[in-house]
């Protein structure tokens, strides 16, 4: 199976476009384990990274500590056809964990009403002696994985191989 040119344009749209993705990690034992997490990303004309807000002693941030290898899956759901599959974007990358202070962090999370409402919570939490805010960045691999995305249903319905496709980050 051979996976069909995703214009990089087309991905960042998308990637920019939504704030849920579930961030895949790997815990103490080897197992895989998964979340659903609100997103961030950096604004054009700066190197893509990814952001998500937590707590150091939450699973993710435990297991990032550990090994910083992290899977991200986006849906992409449809505003009309929302019972049906979403379309996805699949990355591979690095995480780091950083201070909840760290001004791009919180520069992109306050681009989205989710964002800043979480922003808004985990300050209302620091003020009450939450000490353990933290942000994570997620640094792409160069390769992001598509599957459905800037392709009719049509298409899909005819060929479900014909929705996998891929996209590299421009150096």
């Amino acid at each position: 199976m051979t996976s069909r040119a995703v214009p990089f344009e087309l991905v960042l749209r998308e990637l920019r476009g939504h704030n849920f993705a579930v961030l895949s990690t790997v815990g103490e034992s080897g197992q895989p384990q998964s979340a659903g997490v609100n997103y961030s990303v950096t604004p054009p004309g700066q190197p893509l990274a990814i952001y998500v807000m937590t707590r150091s002693h939450l699973a993710k941030a435990r297991n990032i500590a550990r090994n910083p290898r992290i899977a991200l899956v986006v849906p992409i759901t449809r505003k009309l056809l929302w019972f049906l599959p979403p379309a996805t974007l699949q990355l591979h990358g690095r995480a780091e964990i950083l201070s909840w202070t760290d001004a791009e962090g919180r520069r992109v999370f306050r681009r989205f009403l989710m964002g800043r409402r979480i922003l808004a919570a985990y300050a209302q939490a620091r003020r009450q002696g939450e000490t353990r805010v933290c942000f994570l960045r997620i640094t792409p691999d160069p390769v992001i994985h598509t599957y459905m995305v800037g392709m009719s249903l049509w298409s899909i319905a005819r060929d479900m191989e014909s929705g996998a496709g891929e996209s590299m980050i421009p150096d």
